[in-house]
């Protein structure tokens, strides 16, 4: 079993209510469900927030809510919300969690790609980079037993050319990019 875990707070340091911002008519957030759903090997969606409103709209778009509480917002490392996710779950039938940043809208990279190529390349966790390959990307792929066991060793990467969304000026760039899409 493979897992979705958007993790969507409603606090941040640069841009208000950063996951609901309106990107082509839809909260930024609905973009990281829509990727999800798409997928063929998930399973099963879930949303990590601290949020009513996020929750609310997860809720309406069919996602599971993970509510999560004070000592997981601010700066807290994202493994952190995927741990408690998983532990939260609790269904020793999952065997591997797919991280899905909601603040990268525009994400290129097909979710299912990222999967198999974790899988072939026999590697514990993938993570996505930005084009300049340093910035944390759209997904963050990882095996439940070495989530669990909080060990990581054998890191695969790959790049994920989309906006990572800071301020107002992001989401304009993200929604240029949404809208190229769809023509």
């Amino acid at each position: 079993m493979i897992i979705a875990v958007i993790p969507a707070k409603d606090d941040s340091l640069r841009l208000a209510n950063k996951n609901m911002q309106i990107l082509a008519g839809r909260p930024m957030i609905y973009y990281s469900i829509e990727s999800a759903k798409k997928s063929k090997l998930i399973n099963k969606i879930y949303v990590s927030t601290n949020s009513d409103e996020i929750a609310k709209f997860a809720e309406e778009q069919g996602v599971d809510v993970i509510r999560r509480g004070p000592e997981l917002g601010g700066e807290t490392p994202l493994i952190e919300v995927y741990y408690h996710a998983l532990k939260k779950i609790n269904n020793p039938k999952i065997k591997m969690l797919v991280g899905i940043q909601p603040d990268h809208p525009d994400r290129n990279l097909d979710i299912d790609t990222a999967i198999t190529y974790l899988t072939k390349k026999n590697r514990d966790e993938l993570i996505t980079v930005d084009k300049d390959g340093f910035t944390n990307g759209s997904l963050f792929i990882i095996k439940s037993e070495v989530l669990l066991s909080r060990i990581f060793l054998k890191v695969a990467v790959m790049m994920d050319d989309c906006t990572n969304i800071h301020n107002s000026n992001d989401l304009k760039k993200a929604e240029v990019n949404l809208r190229r899409r769809v023509k």
